[in-house]
């Protein structure tokens, strides 16, 4: 027998036959995300006790509960005190369901969170190249902080997932600016904003950005029509999605309230927070800085002849002075917060230990998205579709309240472009083709 009639491992015929992971990197990435999620929420962290002040600090839980029952928001205040509303009716629709079983409503964290993964490993692979994707995967599936929120009701893991979900949609209309995929990014933007409010803006800066990036390809020469259908149907999307949780507002406080009130709350916040003696650590952010904080909003509430937080909407509004007049007044603290914000973004949480550990991630996160971008810049392969949102959320949240937490949902988007620079260091001794 010739050696050519042996078999090879991989090859038929002298074919090469990929592997499981070769067809199928992100069902791959899944389910490594997905097991892992489960020995977390499960196993090693069943009460949440590696997340931010416990199990349910913000009462999403008991929220969900009322849901379940029948009883919608009723008794958490006329605009449920600053939250935005899908996090707590995903989890009364999965109390409907189970009968208030948090281990029901953990095992869906562990669905999001391998979603999360594999989108990331999809985007990695359709843009760079299929070993981009797969580092993307498992560097999402092993962030800290990613995986720390699994365990507990805190909306990060369900506002991650919508985020991801939403830069994969932009991903799309920028290869294919079709109607059909405005819509879905529309809807994913509403989504997510009606988890956390902050990200409403983002479908705009998005579209600022996609024009800029036709202007560039027309100065070079390139033949590019401007999809004015596909943006506006994108922006009426958007709209429609949010529009009946901003009529119960109305019908709830007779004002209009877009999706929740807090902006004021969390840029007043944020002059305590960013303190040296909180965004170092030597005193507990989460628990003397919201303590002074709460103390400051009693004060101006006593000043103004009522209770704070009596009435959701009349809070508010005595907050929004007081911001506007020191927005006005002391423009050098803002700047300071703001610039301080910056970086608390990427590490301010409630221990030192827990704040080293994901400043760590972040400093190398973005050493090797640096070696990313300049290859991606030497192919000439844009890379703003990922970066985007990663500078949107930091600069919006630097200018209100910026905590370690709150950059959790642009993760994957950057481990996006980290995992190129992975990439580009392991083609030097473990080249794609070798």
């Amino acid at each position: 027998m010739s050696e050519t009639e042996f078999d090879v491992p991989g090859e038929v015929d002298g074919a090469h036959v990929p592997s499981l992971f070769e067809r199928s990197p992100v069902l791959i990435v899944w389910l490594f995300a997905f097991a892992l999620a489960l020995v977390m929420a499960f196993v090693v962290s069943s009460n949440g006790s590696f997340s931010d002040a416990g199990f349910d600090p913000y009462s999403f839980g008991e929220m969900g509960k009322s849901i379940a029952e029948g009883n919608g928001f009723e008794g958490f205040g006329s605009l449920i005190t600053r939250r935005a509303p899908l996090y707590p009716i995903l989890i009364g629709g999965v109390f409907f369901v189970s009968g208030d079983s948090t281990r029901l409503m953990l095992f869906v964290h562990c669905l999001l969170f391998a979603g999360t993964a594999a989108l990331a490993c999809d985007l990695g692979r359709r843009h760079f190249n299929p070993r981009t994707g797969v580092i993307a995967g498992l560097l999402c599936a092993l962030h800290p902080l990613l995986i720390r929120y699994v365990p507990s009701l805190h909306l990060e893991t369900f506002l991650t997932f919508l985020v991801t979900l939403m830069i994969w949609c932009t991903y799309r209309f920028w290869q294919r600016p079709t109607v059909i995929n405005g819509a879905l990014v529309g809807i994913t933007a509403g989504a997510a904003a009606l988890t956390k409010a902050v990200v409403l803006l983002y479908p705009v800066v998005f579209i600022v950005a996609f024009l800029l990036t036709i202007r560039a390809a027309r100065r070079r020469g390139e033949s590019t029509l401007t999809p004015w259908r596909a943006m506006i149907v994108m922006l009426v999307a958007l709209g429609l999605t949010i529009t009946p949780w901003t009529v119960r507002n109305y019908r709830s406080t007779d004002h209009f309230v877009l999706i929740s009130t807090g902006a004021s709350d969390a840029f007043l916040r944020g002059f305590i927070f960013s303190r040296v003696e909180y965004v170092t650590l030597q005193e507990p952010p989460y628990t003397a800085a919201e303590n002074e904080s709460n103390a400051y909003f009693e004060r101006l509430a006593e000043e103004a002849g009522t209770v704070w937080q009596q009435d959701d909407y009349e809070t508010d509004q005595i907050l929004n002075e007081e911001a506007k007049r020191r927005l006005l007044n002391e423009p050098v603290q803002v700047a300071r917060k703001t610039v301080v914000g910056l970086f608390a973004f990427w590490y301010q949480l409630t221990s030192l230990a827990n704040s080293l550990l994901v400043l760590a991630a972040a400093v190398v996160a973005w050493a090797l998205a640096i070696i990313g971008w300049r290859r991606a810049r030497r192919e000439s392969l844009a890379v703003w579709p990922f970066l985007l949102p990663v500078f949107y959320l930091n600069i919006v949240l630097a200018l209100l309240l910026a905590l370690g937490r709150y950059s959790a949902p642009i993760l994957p988007a950057l481990l996006i472009v980290s995992a190129y620079g992975v990439d580009t260091l392991l083609a030097r001794w473990w080249p794609r083709d070798a």
